[in-house]
């Protein structure tokens, strides 16, 4: 046994008893099955973890709430547990129960390492001691050590049946540990959990004055196993009863040995209660690297290369600890480069857990155990297991071994026992502490459990590390005395010492027990039997007539007695089942070694209970040497010697007729089986046929999937790469779009049209018209259902709230079937576009008030003077806004215009200011004078795209009167 956990005596009894249910894929389908059935009043708190995907909400709590009255809540803090509630894990959470609360907390363990369902029960184990652990379908293993820790903490475990589960493969974990319960369809573990939580509630722990009890029970399994717990913890062993009186729903402890008594079967099954294992690789880190640490690392300096390093595991239970321990000493000595044997010795008084030990097989849960690269070294992943690799296994043995009744290993250097002592009495525990010493070298280790100590027993052992529990062997005083013999002598009933009061009470029940057990030690062996021959009981002594055949065990008498008694024993059985009558056989020779003797059968019926089945007793009687003679058959017999003879003709003539009828029915049983397997064949051969038919044709849709597969994988990474390019112009693009359905209900929208209506991600489905928006345009509505109907776009300038102008456009949305299914509203921001545009009016009115208001004249052309397009009127010309070619006619005094046409290529070609004086014609046809000038204006390249210019009047003449006459206006 290892590392067992008991709940403290100090918890409150009113906490909330707790029904945790475990399931992964497929296990939702029977979790609602598993709900509808279950009553509502059971008291329970019901804690539900199932494998969520982190990424995603879990819609469970809905789910579960159809099927239950409870209330039904998810964890997603800290609750506190309520009877007849429902809690359910968190997506990307674990659980963990605290007295009364059930709190979820972020996982630890990256992602494909995590258990959350083994946490959940171990901490339930910790904090309540028993509950109620229930496995559903789902894949992996997680739950299979936790049902163990469960298991031992006196827990109830009830697991799906595998065969119904979509996935089995936790189930089969969970039954493969050894602590299923109840194995059954989920329609019936809802009855079974009904079942226990009311036997919980009216069953209780036995109390510890039932001596009497307690001791007959105890003696019935040291009779019947060879086990002794008598100096065993009381209270302990009483938890492992009372569970065993809530399976068997008996509610006082005296009927339980008397159940006990009378079902030798009960007898395993409280055995394995008592011996239940849990263990993990590592258990418990900090003391694992302080053994290393203080223990391994300078064992292994100080043997160096000359010795051997030899060391025992008491209680290794599933093996888990004492590969921990070779995993250790391996790699110490390759760290230090040490070269020895090492032998590791594992012993354990079960043997349903050393076998799976000597195995090596564990679930990947160890994962969350185990290092990844003691696992890649270790271990061998075999899939849905991990195997314990060669480079370990070969240096573990593992033993059947009591440290209490049997010689320990010897010329140790390092003993690991780990919660084994804590369930043993004090006396108990200074024995087993004796044999440590006595079995260790001198200064060598010795590595306990978190609750266990070894300095108490006085020249034995001194802490090396308290704090994990590992000590130092001394050499023996010679005045500390131990009767180390003792604990390996035969067992011995101890000497009648002064009873108290309350064994008086049950001295006429043991006395009776007395008188039975000396009346069958002196009675002839003896079997009971029932209508199917099958053995219900036997005498201590009756295994000296039975011979037990090769191939699979069988609890049929006529199957595993002597093979020279059988043909007798079944004419007897026959007419005591048959007729109700009694059977003396003849003497029968039996061979027993070298010995032949004389086996007489005496066979009766057993008057059944009111309501009981029929049984028989199979009396063997024995006596002296079986002798033959060869004058048994003489003529001159006698005439008792003749009737014997005789009689021995009529049970000859009996078995013949029985043999005849039972092979009458064996042959008309076969004929039956003949026709049955000719008529399966021919369903078999329909079958095959049927069955090849759709192989073909499930090859040809397989090829046909994997095309359409590979064209919907095609097509996805389109729908993708599209998908990417419109989230990423959605969120680049500063114009806000808006989808609407046909209702007007929302599609989809832009981030910044949450910036113009008061939407969220989560108003998507909802109607437009119901939010409010930060623009002065009342008409959407109103354009929206326009489009709708004209299948015209409309576009409309409207400004906000917040002084910004947008330009609104309402557009069909159509699908690529040309369908309307609704429209697209774009929001454009144009306030850059009409500021620049009013100051743009404002400019030109500015500019054309300053024209207006100068008393010259304003005039354009464009790049090579060849049209003038604009000139303002000012009296001395005539104005005009359209261009006009013949201008140089229509403006310039006709001598001059040579000499204007020369300075204005001039300008033209060098792109500088144009100015001259010359004369022009006036509107009244006389001649004026007057200063041109004009400057060039040009594109963002620096080309001439047109001339502006002014004309001024000039009033005086010229200097150069030759070259200018003037003529005053």
């Amino acid at each position: 046994m290892d590392d067992h956990h008991e709940p403290s005596s100090s918890l409150p009894i009113v906490l909330t008893p707790i029904c945790a249910v475990g399931a992964s894929a497929g296990g939702i389908v029977a979790l609602q099955h598993l709900f509808r059935d279950l009553p509502d009043n059971l008291g329970l708190a019901y804690v539900v973890v199932i494998h969520l995907s982190p990424d995603h909400p879990s819609a469970l709590p809905e789910i579960l709430a159809t099927c239950t009255n409870m209330p039904v809540q998810q964890v997603v803090d800290t609750l506190r547990i309520e009877p007849d509630h429902v809690y359910i894990i968190a997506p990307d959470r674990e659980l963990v129960i605290d007295g009364d609360d059930v709190a979820a907390r972020p996982f630890v363990e990256p992602r494909g390492q995590r258990a959350p369902i083994d946490l959940l029960l171990r901490s339930v184990a910790r904090g309540r001691g028993d509950g109620i652990a229930v496995i559903l379908s789902g894949g992996g293993s997680d739950g299979a050590q936790g049902v163990r820790t469960s298991k031992e903490a006196g827990g109830t475990i009830l697991v799906q049946e595998p065969s119904e589960a979509d996935f089995p493969s936790m189930p089969l974990a969970a039954i493969t540990t050894g602590s299923a319960d109840f194995i059954a369809p989920v329609a019936r573990l809802a009855g079974h959990i009904a079942e226990v939580a009311r036997g919980k509630a009216t069953v209780a722990i036995p109390s510890e004055d039932a001596a009497g009890d307690l001791r007959r029970i105890l003696l019935l399994l040291r009779q019947r196993t060879g086990h002794d717990f008598t100096n065993y913890k009381r209270a302990t062993v009483l938890r492992r009863i009372a569970r065993r009186m809530q399976m068997h729903r008996i509610l006082q402890i005296e009927d339980y040995a008397s159940f006990l008594q009378q079902t030798p079967e009960e007898t395993n099954k409280l055995l394995a209660d008592l011996l239940i294992s849990v263990t993990m690789f590592f258990r418990d880190p900090s003391a694992f690297e302080a053994l290393r640490r203080r223990a391994i690392r300078p064992l292994l300096e100080a043997i160096g290369d000359s010795g051997e390093v030899r060391a025992w595991v008491v209680g290794c239970a599933t093996g888990e600890e004492a590969y921990s321990l070779a995993i250790l000493l391996l790699e110490e000595a390759d760290r230090l480069q040490v070269h020895v044997p090492i032998q590791v010795f594992a012993s354990d008084v079960d043997e349903r857990a050393l076998a799976t030990a000597r195995e090596g097989r564990y679930p990947h849960t160890i994962e969350a155990q185990v290092s990844p690269e003691r696992l890649r070294r270790f271990f061998v992943n075999e899939g849905t297991h991990y195997r314990v690799g060669p480079e370990i296994r070969d240096i573990v043995l593992f033993s059947l071994h009591s440290v209490v009744r049997e010689p320990p290993f010897v010329r140790l250097d390092l003993v690991v026992c780990r919660n084994v002592m804590i369930y043993m009495e004090r006396a108990l525990q200074q024995q087993v502490c004796a044999t440590f010493h006595y079995a260790l070298r001198s200064n060598r280790y010795l590595f306990l459990g978190s609750a266990e100590a070894a300095d108490t027993t006085q020249g034995f052992f001194v802490a090396l590390d308290r704090e994990a529990r590992l000590y130092l062997s001394q050499p023996q005083a010679a005045s500390v005395a131990f009767p180390l013999s003792a604990a390996f002598a035969p067992y011995r009933s101890p000497a009648p010492a002064p009873r108290p009061i309350a064994e008086r009470i049950d001295a006429a029940e043991l006395l009776g027990a007395m008188h039975a057990a000396a009346l069958e030690a002196r009675a002839p062996p003896s079997a009971l039997v029932d209508a199917e021959h099958t053995i219900l009981h036997l005498s201590p002594r009756a295994g000296r007539f039975i011979a037990m055949p090769g191939g699979p065990s069988t609890n049929k008498l006529l199957h595993i007695v002597r093979h020279e008694l059988s043909l007798d024993l079944q004419v007897a059985l026959e007419r005591a089942f048959d007729h109700g009558e009694s059977t003396l056989t003849r003497s029968i020779g039996v061979q027993f070694d070298t010995v032949r003797r004389g086996v007489v059968l005496h066979v009766a019926p057993v008057p059944p209970a009111a309501g009981g089945a029929p049984r028989a007793i199979v009396s063997f009687l024995e006596h002296d040497r079986w002798e033959t003679s060869e004058d048994d058959a003489s003529a001159d017999a006698p005439p008792g010697e003749l009737q014997r003879v005789l009689d021995q003709l009529r049970e000859a003539q009996h078995r013949g007729e029985a043999m005849r009828r039972e092979y009458e029915a064996v042959v008309q049983d076969l004929r039956a089986a003949n026709e049955e397997l000719q008529s399966l064949n021919e369903e078999y051969r329909s079958t095959a046929e049927e069955l090849e038919t759709s192989k073909e044709e499930l090859h040809s849709i397989n090829e046909e999937l994997q095309t359409v597969n590979a064209e919907l994988k095609d097509k996805l990474s389109v729908i993708s790469a599209s998908h990417n390019d419109l989230q990423n112009l959605t969120a680049s693009s500063e114009i806000g779009t808006l989808f609407l359905d046909t209702n007007l209900r929302i599609r989809m929208f832009t981030p910044p049209v949450a910036t113009l209506f008061n939407v969220a991600q989560g108003d998507v489905g909802r109607v437009i018209t119901d939010f409010t928006h930060h623009l002065a345009y009342d008409g959407l509505e109103r354009d929206v259902r326009c489009v709708l109907r004209d299948l015209k776009p409309i576009e409309e300038e409207v400004s906000s709230r917040d002084g910004r102008w947008l330009m609104v456009r309402v557009r069909l949305y159509r699908t690529l079937d040309d369908r309307v299914e609704g429209v697209v509203i774009t929001f454009d921001d144009i306030s850059l576009r009409k500021r620049t545009e009013l100051a743009l009016r404002e400019s030109e009115a500015r500019l054309r008030a300053f024209i207006m208001a100068s008393a010259d004249v304003v005039y354009r052309t464009n790049a090579d003077w060849s049209q003038l397009l604009f000139v303002n009127d000012n009296a001395f010309v005539s104005s005009t806004d359209q261009p006009m070619s013949r201008w140089l006619d229509a403006y310039v005094a006709g001598p001059d215009r040579i000499l204007v046409l020369e300075a204005i290529r001039g300008a033209v070609e060098t792109g500088e200011m144009f100015e001259l004086e010359h004369r022009i014609q006036l509107p009244d046809g006389g001649l004026g004078g007057t200063l041109s000038r004009a400057v060039p204006i040009r594109d963002p390249a620096g080309k001439v795209i047109e001339w502006i210019g002014t004309m001024r009047i000039v009033m005086e003449r010229s200097k150069d009167k030759d070259a200018l006459p003037w003529i005053k206006i």
